[in-house]
């Protein structure tokens, strides 16, 4: 094996942190001659660590990227019905992909396996030894400590209780290991290549039957020390409101999710309804509905205007179910920031509503995305002996 030169891990930095390249667009990143990056381009391609894909071999307008052989990396993401496995090249381009569904009927232990076992049959149906793995990004559907992978108690949490899916990953394949929460990663996807990719600061808030947030900066989750920010349905809109399954009382999810909102018509009406119900009541301008609903948008814009003085944004993306059905719903938000905020934030924050349509696709690609922007990963994948 060739030992790496400054001019060749610099080469390949680049193409890990920024994705594929041309020669001259090379020569320019790294300061260095074209003679000079023909040298290293064909010797890194000797040596089987970057390849030119779908192109004539060495035309000098190819692009360039990462080999399989010099690493792959990996995202497991975990949702409450499916797990879905992606390896991708060091320069971010997609080997494969696969979710495995129907896994919310086993226990915590089989869930984890399962994921991992679909790791490696992707690393085999891409002829490729589990050695070539540089590094792992873990999404899990729950409130997980992201430095001990510990699972705290709580009643959604109850699908891992008695796993450390951080413990078991990294023992089984002895990588970096990154744990980032599945609502939050979702929130990534947004940042990179839905409503916030024009925006270095966003925060994003999905509403469906529950509520979820994620704060992006520069491509970079805000997670907190534990992994443990981003909890919006939890935040507190009034401490005598209805109880919420964490323990508490007046959650926001109790008042601008899916079951807070049925819930409040059965209580208005005495009649039930289900959610494409609600949402045909609430486009016919069924007076209770739209009570019901514009309540619901202005509690959240309150909420929000208390997250906005914290981090102040530059565009707030809303996304699910409840931000794409209800007519007049992310307006009626937007209204409430734009009365009560501050001025800073009040005339500058975007309200807007999310664009990804494939989202469970995307935000497993986000995993990988996060892996090209850790430090570690890279300089452990440039300084091979």
């Amino acid at each position: 094996m060739t030992m790496l030169t400054p001019n060749a891990q610099r080469l390949l930095r680049a193409l890990m942190v920024d994705g594929p390249a041309y020669r001259a667009d090379l020569a320019r990143t790294l300061d260095v001659s074209r003679a000079t990056i023909t040298n290293l381009t064909n010797q890194l391609g000797d040596d089987g660590w970057i390849e030119e894909p779908d192109h004539e071999p060495r035309a000098l307008k190819n692009l360039i990227g990462t080999a399989p052989r010099l690493g792959v990396l990996a995202s497991v993401m975990f949702l409450v019905d499916a797990c879905t496995v992606t390896l991708a090249r060091l320069d971010g381009r997609l080997l494969s992909s696969f979710t495995l569904s129907g896994v919310p009927g086993i226990s915590a232990s089989e869930r984890i396996a399962a994921g991992a076992d679909l790791v490696d049959r992707l690393l085999a149906e891409s002829d490729l030894p589990r050695t070539a793995l540089r590094a792992l990004h873990l999404a899990v559907d729950t409130q997980m400590d992201a430095r001990t992978g510990d699972v705290y108690a709580q009643r959604a949490s109850s699908r891992w209780y008695g796993v450390n899916p951080k413990e078991y990953f990294e023992t089984r394949f002895s990588v970096p290991l990154y744990l980032q929460n599945t609502a939050r990663l979702e929130g990534l996807a947004e940042s990179l290549w839905g409503a916030g990719r024009a925006h270095a600061d966003m925060l994003y808030a999905e509403l469906s039957y529950g509520v979820t947030s994620a704060h992006v900066t520069g491509g970079v989750i805000q997670s907190g020390a534990r992994g443990g920010s981003g909890e919006l349905g939890h935040t507190v809109y009034d401490w005598n409101g209805p109880l919420c399954t964490c323990g508490n009382a007046g959650c926001l999810m109790q008042y601008a999710s899916i079951p807070a909102m049925l819930r409040d018509y059965e209580t208005a009406t005495g009649q039930a309804t289900d959610w494409a119900g609600l949402c045909a009541l609430a486009q016919q301008g069924d007076p209770e509905t739209t009570a019901i609903t514009t309540r619901a948008a202005t509690i959240l814009g309150r909420v929000l205007v208390n997250t906005c003085h914290l981090i102040d944004p530059e565009v707030i993306v809303l996304s699910g179910e409840v931000a794409r059905c209800l007519p007049g719903f992310i307006d009626e938000v937007a209204a409430t920031i734009r009365h009560a905020a501050l001025p800073l934030v009040a005339r500058n924050v975007q309200i807007v509503a999310a664009e990804l349509t494939n989202v469970h696709a995307a935000t497993a690609r986000a995993g990988i995305e996060s892996l090209r922007r850790e430090e570690d990963v890279i300089a452990a994948a440039t300084n091979l002996p």
